[in-house]
């Protein structure tokens, strides 16, 4: 510490690329850590595609109706302007 420039030191970093690699390394070889996270991930994905669902069957009933009045309105134009020739 007293070989050091000043305002910097030499302690290592806990966050060195090494200490990351070898800490992953021993966490997969002793746990069974890749199996949580994607398990993890796919029930996640899983209750946001419920959510999806839920929220078109409650909308599915107005914007059936909402298209049938336009697509209505648009062939009611049609006609009219048929009609007229």
């Amino acid at each position: 510490m007293a070989s050091s420039p000043v305002g910097l030191t030499f302690k290592r970093d806990n966050a060195d690329v090494m200490n990351n690699f070898y800490i992953n390394i021993v966490t997969r070889a002793y746990t069974s850590i890749d199996e949580f996270l994607k398990n993890l991930r796919d029930s996640i994905d899983a209750s946001k595609q419920k959510e999806t669902l839920k929220e078109l069957e409650f909308i599915k009933s107005n914007w059936t109706s909402s298209i049938y009045n336009e697509v209505s309105d648009q062939f009611d134009k049609f006609d009219k302007n048929v009609d007229e020739f």
